[in-house]
C-alpha cells in the first residue's frame, strides 16, 4: 500500500518541480534579452560567425563579420558564456567594429519592454505547460494505465525541453546545460511510450535503437558536463547531436507505429496506432524537416524554430485525447481528410508562391519559398479546423442543442432498454422505435457455420430485400468492415458490420419515417449502439446453446448418478452377503466341525484316563498323537471363525475387540502396535455394519503394513467427535505411489484395500490414502456420525 502511495506522489513532486522551474525560467526570460550573437576567436580577435535576426543584436545593427572587441567593458575572452557556449548572451554593452566602418562604436543592448517581451517569449511557455497539464490530467484521469503512467513522463520531460528552449538563449544558471540533457532524454521516453501503444508491445520495439539513443543520451551529457566546466569546446557539435538524437528518436516512433498498421482492420490497436501516428506527424515532422536537419547538414534554415514549433502543439492534444478516451473515430477517415486538406494546402502554396514572385513581392521562385509558404498554409489550415471545431461545438451546445441532446438521450435511453429485453425480435422492435426507422434487418453467422436471420418493420414481410441484403452482406464482410451509409436506391440507409467471438454480424437499418437522412457524426454513436445489440444477441445465443448443452450435460449426469447409485447399491449388497455368509459359514464351523472336534477330543482324554496303565505303549503314543491334532484342528478352526466372524466384536464391542486384534497379531508377527483413543469408551456400542466395517478397516490396514510396508512400528489411533468415527493406521515403511491407487480396482491388486474404500462408501464414509516413498503410509476412514448410533 505505501509503495501504491509513493508511486503516486512521484508524479506530484515532479509536477511541482516543474511548475517552479517553469515560473522562474518563465520570469526569468521575460526580463533577460536575447542577444542572439555567435563569436568565434579568429587570430586574437573575436568575429560575429551568426547574428540571429530574431536577436537584440542583430536589431542593434550586429551582422555577421563584425568585431566584438569588449563585452561589458571588457574582454569577450573573459564572458563566461562566450568562454563555454561562444554566444555574447548576457551583454548589456558591446563594443563593435563594422565591416564598412573604421572606427569601433559602443552599442547598449536595450531591454525590450516587459509587454513586448513576453509577447515574444510566452507561446512557447505556455506551449511547455500544455504538454505537463495534458500529461497530468491523463494520468489523474486513468492512474492505473500504463500508457498514461508513460504519457505522463514523456509529456513532462517535453514540456521541460520547451520551457528551457528559449531560457538556454539568455545568460541563466544552468539553463542551456538542463535544455541540452533534457532535449537528449526526450527520445528516450518517447520510445518508452511508443513502446507500451496502444498495448504492451516491447517486442516490437528494436533493442538497439533504445541502446544506441541511450548511448547517445550518456555521450551528450559527458559532453555537456565537460563543456560547462570548460574542458571541451564542441558546442555546435553538440548542438546538432542533441537535434540528431531527437531526429532519431523521433523516426524510430514513427517506424514503430507504422509497425502496427499491419493488424488486422477489427483490431482496436490499429486504429488507436493510426491516430498517434497522424498526429505525430503532423507534429513533429515540419520541426524536424524544416529546422533540426537544416540545424545538422549546416543549411540555412527554411523555417524559424518558434513556426514550426507550433505544429507540435498538435502532439499533446492527439495523444491526451487517444489515451483517455476509450471509443476513437475511424483513423481512416481522419487521413482521407488529412490528405485531402495537405494535397489542397500543396496546391494553394504553389499558387501563392509563384504570385509572389510574379508580383515582384520575392526576387527568387525557389524551394526555398514554396516550403516557407506551404508551412504557413498547413498552420492556417490547421488552425482553420481548430477554430471551425470549436465553433460548431459552441453552435450545438448553445444554439442548437436540443438535436444532439435529443438523440443522445435517446440512444441512452435505448441501451438501457436493450440490457432488460430477453429475446431477439424485441430487442430490433425497440431499436426501430428509438431511431425512428423503417425497419431492421440482422443477419448472424457463426464459425460453425451457423445461420439465423431477424428482420422488423418492412423488412419482415419482404423476403426480395433480405436477399438483397444478404447478398451485399457476403460481398462486403470480405473486404470491409466499417460502418457506411448505403446508396439511396438501396432497401436499407444503415450498415453495421460487428464481429464478436466467433460470430459475425450483418445489422441493416431502414429509411428514417421522416425522410431525415442519418449524419456522419451520428454514425458513431449508432455504431456502438449497434454493437451492444449485437453483443446483447451474441449472448442470448450462446445462452440459448449453454443451457441446451447444460440441460443434455444434466441429464448425462442424472443418468451416470443413476447408475453409480445402482452399482453402489449392488457393492453394498455384495458386500453385505458376503458377510451375510461368513458369519454363516462361522456358524456352521462353529456348530458342525469344531463341535465334533471338540468331542472327538474328550472321547479321546477319556481313552487316556481309562487305558490301563500296563497297557501298549503304542497305542496310548498314537491316543495323544491324535489328541493333539485334535487340539490343533479345532485352533485352526477357533481361528477361522474369528477371522469369519469375530466374537470378541459381537461380544465386548468394537474397541475391545480391536484391543484383542492388535494383540493377537503382535503373538504372530514381529511388531509393535500402539494404540490411541479418544473420545471413546469400551462400553460403546454402535451399529452392527459400523462396528464391522471399522474392524475391517483396521484389520485390513494392519495386515497391509505387516506385509508390505517392512515397518516394525505402526500407529492405530480411534476417536469419536461430532462428525463420527476417524480410524487412522499408519507406518513409517517404505511407502508406495499414491497414483496407482486408481488402476487397483481395474487390474485387481489391492483388492482388500479397493473394497473396504467401496464398503466405506456404502455407509456415508470415505477413505484417504497418502503415503511418500521411503516416509511411510496413512490410512484414514471416516465414518459420518449419522450411522454409528445403535
Amino acid at each position: 500500500m505505501l509503495k501504491k502511495v509513493f508511486r503516486r506522489q512521484a508524479y506530484y513532486y515532479a509536477s511541482v518541480a516543474f511548475l517552479v522551474v517553469w515560473f522562474v525560467y518563465t520570469v526569468a526570460v521575460i526580463y533577460h534579452p536575447y542577444v542572439g550573437l555567435e563569436l568565434e576567436n579568429v587570430n586574437g580577435q573575436w568575429i560575429v560567425t551568426y547574428s540571429d535576426p530574431q536577436g537584440v543584436g542583430y536589431k542593434s545593427g550586429v551582422r555577421v563579420g563584425d568585431l566584438i572587441f569588449k563585452i561589458n567593458q571588457d574582454d569577450p575572452g573573459k564572458n563566461r558564456f562566450v568562454q563555454i557556449w561562444s554566444e555574447a548572451e548576457g551583454a548589456s554593452t558591446l563594443e563593435v567594429r563594422r565591416l564598412d566602418q573604421p572606427n569601433d562604436q559602443m552599442i547598449n543592448i536595450p531591454v525590450l519592454p516587459i509587454l513586448q517581451n513576453s509577447l515574444n517569449e510566452i507561446p512557447l511557455a505556455i506551449l511547455g505547460f500544455v504538454f505537463w497539464l495534458l500529461g497530468f490530467i491523463t494520468w489523474f484521469r486513468r492512474p492505473f494505465l500504463v500508457q498514461a503512467r508513460a504519457l505522463f513522463w514523456l509529456n513532462w520531460c517535453i514540456g521541460l525541453a520547451v520551457v528551457l528552449a528559449p531560457v538556454s538563449s539568455r545568460d541563466l544558471l544552468l539553463a542551456r546545460e538542463l535544455e541540452l540533457i533534457i532535449f537528449s532524454a526526450v527520445p528516450i521516453f518517447l520510445i518508452n511510450f511508443v513502446s507500451v501503444l496502444p498495448n504492451e508491445n516491447k517486442k516490437r520495439v528494436n533493442r538497439w535503437g533504445c541502446l544506441m539513443l541511450i548511448l547517445m543520451f550518456v555521450i551528450i551529457l559527458i559532453v555537456t558536463v565537460l563543456q560547462s566546466v570548460g574542458i571541451v569546446h564542441f558546442f555546435s557539435p553538440l548542438r546538432k547531436l542533441v537535434l540528431a538524437t531527437m531526429s532519431i528518436g523521433i523516426f524510430f516512433a514513427l517506424w514503430n507505429l507504422g509497425t502496427l498498421l499491419i493488424l488486422p482492420k477489427d483490431k482496436p490497436e490499429k486504429n488507436t496506432a493510426n491516430i498517434l501516428l497522424l498526429g505525430m506527424v503532423i507534429g513533429f515532422l515540419p520541426f524536424v524537416l524544416l529546422t533540426a536537419i537544416p540545424i545538422i547538414f549546416g543549411f540555412q534554415l527554411i523555417m524559424d524554430a518558434h513556426v514550426s514549433s507550433l505544429f507540435v502543439s498538435v502532439i499533446p492534444v492527439i495523444w491526451y485525447y487517444a489515451i483517455v478516451n476509450k471509443y476513437l473515430p475511424d483513423s481512416r477517415r481522419l487521413l482521407r481528410t488529412i490528405i485531402s486538406y495537405f494535397t489542397a494546402g500543396v496546391i494553394i502554396s504553389f499558387v501563392v508562391s509563384y504570385l509572389y514572385f510574379v508580383l515582384k513581392l520575392s526576387s527568387t521562385f525557389n524551394l526555398v519559398l514554396y516550403l516557407t509558404t506551404l508551412s504557413f498554409t498547413m498552420l492556417f489550415i490547421v488552425c482553420f479546423c481548430l477554430i471551425r471545431v470549436v465553433v460548431n461545438k459552441l453552435l450545438d451546445k448553445y444554439l442548437f442543442p436540443e438535436r444532439k441532446q435529443t438523440f443522445k438521450k435517446r440512444m441512452l435511453e435505448l441501451n438501457e432498454s436493450l440490457s432488460m429485453l430477453n429475446e431477439e425480435d424485441q430487442m430490433l422492435e425497440e431499436l426501430t422505435k428509438n431511431l425512428g426507422i423503417e425497419g431492421a434487418f440482422i443477419i448472424v453467422e457463426d464459425a460453425k457455420g451457423g445461420y439465423l436471420k431477424k428482420a422488423v418493420g418492412r423488412f419482415s414481410g419482404n423476403p426480395s430485400e433480405q436477399v438483397e441484403l444478404e447478398g451485399f452482406l457476403r460481398t462486403d464482410q470480405k473486404i470491409n468492415l466499417d460502418a457506411k451509409i448505403l446508396p439511396k436506391d438501396f432497401p436499407a440507409e444503415l450498415y453495421i458490420p460487428v464481429i464478436s467471438h466467433d460470430y459475425m454480424l450483418g445489422i441493416f437499418l431502414g429509411h428514417r419515417y421522416s425522410c431525415v437522412k442519418f449524419e456522419l457524426d451520428e454514425l458513431p454513436l449508432i455504431t456502438l449502439i449497434s454493437s451492444q445489440l449485437a453483443y446483447h444477441l451474441v449472448t442470448m445465443l450462446v445462452i440459448k446453446e449453454l443451457s441446451k448443452e447444460i440441460k443434455d450435460l444434466a441429464q448425462r449426469s442424472l443418468d451416470s448418478r443413476r447408475r453409480h447409485q445402482g452399482l453402489q447399491g449392488i457393492t453394498t449388497s455384495l458386500f453385505r452377503n458376503f458377510e451375510k455368509e461368513k458369519k454363516s459359514i462361522a456358524y456352521d464351523i462353529h456348530d458342525g466341525p469344531l463341535q465334533l472336534g471338540l468331542d472327538l477330543d474328550r472321547w479321546l482324554k477319556y481313552l487316556v484316563e481309562e487305558y490301563p496303565a500296563n497297557g501298549n505303549d503304542k497305542t496310548v503314543e498314537a491316543i495323544s498323537h491324535m489328541r493333539e491334532v485334535v487340539e490343533n484342528l479345532n485352533f485352526e478352526l477357533r481361528l477361522i471363525c474369528n477371522d469369519l466372524r469375530p466374537p470378541s466384536l459381537t461380544d465386548l464391542g468394537l474397541l475391545s475387540a480391536i484391543e484383542l486384534l492388535c494383540e493377537e497379531i503382535m503373538k504372530k508377527e514381529l511388531l509393535l502396535i500402539s494404540l490411541e483413543t479418544k473420545g471413546i469408551s469400551h462400553g460403546e456400542r454402535f451399529k452392527e455394519e459400523v462396528e464391522l466395517v471399522a474392524y475391517r478397516f483396521l484389520q485390513e490396514g494392519i495386515t497391509n503394513a505387516v506385509k508390505h510396508s517392512d515397518s516394525d512400528k505402526v500407529k492405530i489411533r480411534v476417536e469419536l467427535n461430532e462428525a463420527g468415527i476417524e480410524l487412522t493406521v499408519k507406518d513409517l515403511g517404505k511407502g508406495f505411489d499414491t497414483s496407482k491407487i486408481d488402476d487397483w480396482s481395474l487390474t485387481g491388486a489391492h483388492f482388500g484395500i479397493v473394497g473396504m474404500k467401496e464398503r466405506l462408501k456404502g455407509l456415508g464414509g470415505q477413505l484417504q490414502i497418502s503415503s511418500t516413498i521411503h516416509q511411510g503410509t496413512m490410512l484414514k476412514a471416516t465414518i459420518p456420525i449419522t450411522l454409528i448410533d445403535g
